[in-house]
């Protein structure tokens, strides 16, 4: 009866008549899509689903939570842009299995953004102190599995502050995984961010970040790599977004020319693609790219000696596992600036307290 119940608030947050917000304009709380894991990162930035997820991904999706081991816990830190850095804890609650055949997962998480500190200045230049800003999403996760399928839900109650202005929202996840009982093959669908907000900085109305993901993971049998395919913004087939100040062109009239994407193009950003190489047991090896991010971020300069940014949404990778510990570490852009580093830590505290 309660796995039911999952099933029919899978399918009601799936609809897209209610939660296809655009990806451009008025958005809030847009931290929610940031990395969770160094490991999400070096894949690529996007995973709806994974063969061993080690604990790392329920804030991904939440049917993830069912591998999650009690008492495992992971923290991430990822210096973002400027003063600003991101945090990230997830910890697997240790409760009891009620039925040996129906699995149960339960996982807390914690996502912290900070800005740092900026002044406080009147209209005429005149100090008043300091202020602070960040953004925070506290969730709770429950998953349960049985045969072959697990669905999982996460709750989380996000927020948002600017010196005296803040904003509150009720978030929740619905996912869903089937993985194949003999080979290492996994498929996902995952609805993240369906929910209301609560208060906003001010009168004027803003999209959650909604987003609706697919996904793939699979290992093949003789060959010491896993592949993950992710598709996300699902809910809205066109994507892309052509900046109308970048490198306008203009007709024989003098009439500018708007920029078109093709169907191949529209398709192609809404992939995501990582590869894990598996040295040995303990240490993987991650690469991972965006087409999103790449057509997104990129820089192309016209002109005599133009050039094009071609790093943007390229992400790449490294785990190494030592008895109770594993440390991962990813680097990614994108943005054409600067690269980002994330570093994630994950501890098992039942084995190392043995």
């Amino acid at each position: 009866m309660r796995f039911s119940i999952y099933i029919v608030f899978f399918l009601i947050a799936c609809q897209p008549a209610g939660f296809a917000q655009s990806l451009g304009g008025q958005r809030i709380f847009s931290f929610l899509d940031l990395p969770t894991h160094a490991r999400v990162a070096a894949l690529g930035g996007q995973v709806a689903t994974a063969v061993s997820p080690d604990g790392a991904y329920h804030l991904n999706n939440p049917a993830l939570a069912d591998s999650v081991k009690p008492n495992l816990g992971s923290i991430s830190l990822m210096p973002y842009l400027a003063a600003a850095k991101y945090y990230t804890i997830q910890y697997g609650l240790p409760v009891k299995q009620i039925s040996p055949d129906r699995h149960t997962g339960w996982a807390v998480g914690l996502q912290y953004l900070s800005y740092g500190q900026f002044d406080m200045t009147d209209p005429m230049g005149n100090s008043l102190g300091t202020f602070s800003a960040n953004d925070y999403a506290l969730s709770l996760t429950h998953s349960r599995t049985e045969g072959n399928f697990t669905l999982g839900a996460t709750i989380k109650a996000v927020g948002s502050s600017i010196e005296m202005y803040s904003a509150f929202g009720v978030l929740a996840d619905l996912g869903g995984v089937w993985r194949h009982p003999k080979q290492d093959l996994t498929f996902g669908l995952v609805a993240k961010n369906v929910g209301y907000l609560i208060k906003n900085y001010g009168p004027t109305d803003a999209d959650l970040p909604f987003d609706l993901q697919a996904g793939v993971t699979l290992k093949p049998r003789h060959a010491p790599v896993r592949l993950t395919v992710t598709a996300h913004h699902l809910q809205r087939f066109d994507i892309s977004y052509n900046d109308p100040n970048l490198n306008v062109r203009y007709d024989l009239s003098g009439n500018p020319i708007s920029e078109t994407t093709s169907v191949t193009e529209k398709i192609a950003r809404h992939l995501s693609v990582g590869a894990e190489l598996l040295l040995s047991r303990n240490v993987h090896l991650l690469v991972g790219y965006n087409h999103q991010k790449r057509a997104e971020g990129k820089v192309t300069t016209t002109g005599i000696g133009g050039s094009a940014f071609t790093g943007t949404g390229i992400s790449f990778g490294a785990s190494v596992q030592a008895r109770a510990f594993q440390l991962t570490y990813a680097r990614f852009t994108s943005i054409p600036t600067a690269g980002t580093s994330q570093l994630s830590l994950r501890i098992d505290l039942e084995r190392l307290l043995k």
